[in-house]
């Protein structure tokens, strides 16, 4: 009589792994969204706050669109929309959005250098600033000024190189290779 073999099962440990890889993109999508109501703006003497949700989509919508789902993007933003007293669904609405067009567009970013990367996240953040600003204005019904926008996109861009490092680090030591 030959051994029977059984399929392979992994053990508890190998699916609680694998559940944390799956999960860490969002993860640390909502841990951003919590990072932007810690006041650093008292530390530093600003009110502006950087774009640290946006950043994590982002990298991961780049990175790892596979682990980062429009569905997952969609609940960060409301989630940041209910933290933060604003329109519920504006910035949901703003972060799927510009999500559907960086994965449009990932293939210009994902094997170049760094440079390129950054860039791109300039043209998604300076996107992502517009059209909030636009959904804002219209829920509003005035036109509000632009001039924080401006400065909430250049420290976010300015910082998304730092983000970029904590990101990567985490990829490369808990998620599996591509």
């Amino acid at each position: 009589m030959m051994a029977r073999l059984d399929p392979y099962t992994p053990t508890p440990a190998a699916r609680a792994g694998r559940i944390v890889m799956t999960v860490m993109p969002f993860v640390m999508g909502l841990i951003c969204v919590l990072l932007s109501f810690v006041p650093f703006g008292r530390i530093f003497g600003t009110s502006v706050m950087p774009a640290f949700a946006l950043m994590a989509i982002y990298y991961w919508g780049i990175v790892r669109p596979e682990m980062f789902p429009v569905y997952a993007v969609f609940l960060v933003g409301l989630v940041f929309d209910l933290l933060s007293g604003g329109p519920i669904g504006l910035w949901a609405f703003v972060y799927v959005l510009t999500y559907i067009i960086v994965l449009t567009q990932r293939f210009l970013v994902i094997n170049a250098p760094f440079s390129v990367f950054w860039l791109g996240f300039l043209m998604a953040a300076a996107f992502a600033g517009v059209v909030g600003w636009a959904a804002a204005s219209l829920f509003y019904g005035t036109l509000l000024p632009a001039r924080p926008i401006v400065w909430h996109l250049f420290v976010t861009v300015a910082l998304y190189p730092l983000f970029s490092m904590i990101f990567g680090r985490i990829e490369r030591r808990i998620l599996p290779s591509a």
